[in-house]
């Protein structure tokens, strides 16, 4: 099993990543445990759900309950990649099931691209909401990103990349094709 997590503010195109890395297959909608909706193409599974014509995608479709059943799909170690996007299962109980088999991919903006971004999707999240997530995505990168140790400096598994234009998303593609 591999898991790779894609996190970031509102905005960063983690959705927009995603619709686009899926373009390079095809997919059947599957649900391998209540509550977790997910595509699968081959040996690799995507976490949430993807339809046309939907702004807001991924595992923010799924239930507000559906962390515990992630969990427990994750900890049965499915023999998959499964990559994942969105906040609702950014958190470090779904991320620290995953164990050794994770990479995070943490997508980054400038604060007037957000806001552009905003406008055009027509979003509507109130700053309350975009602060928290501001501090889930903060709290992952510090769980999991690089840490100095007794031994040294430990890489972590977090990978942050500037997503604003398309050929930042090319390169993250190419990463995360490299990495699945």
């Amino acid at each position: 099993m591999k898991v790779i997590y894609i996190i970031g503010l509102p905005g960063t195109g983690k959705t927009t990543l995603m619709k686009r890395f899926m373009k390079q297959y095809d997919w059947t909608p599957h649900r391998p445990i209540d509550l977790l909706d997910s595509h699968i193409s081959g040996n690799i599974r995507v976490l949430g759900k993807y339809e046309e014509g939907e702004t807001f995608s991924g595992t923010d479709r799924l239930s507000m309950a559906v962390s515990p059943r992630a969990v427990e799909f994750i900890q049965s170690k499915p023999d998959e990649v499964i990559i994942g996007e969105g906040d609702r299962l950014n958190n470090k109980t779904f991320l620290s099931a995953c164990g050794e088999d994770l990479t995070i991919i943490h997508l980054e903006v400038d604060d007037e691209t957000r806001e552009r971004r905003y406008k055009e999707r027509g979003s509507n999240q109130s700053e309350k909401f975009i602060q928290t997530v501001r501090t889930k995505v903060s709290n992952v990168i510090d769980a999991f990103g690089p840490k100095i140790t007794l031994f040294g400096e430990e890489e972590g598994c977090v990978h942050s990349f500037k997503h604003e234009t398309t050929e930042d998303t090319e390169k993250v593609l190419e990463f995360l094709n490299s990495i699945k």
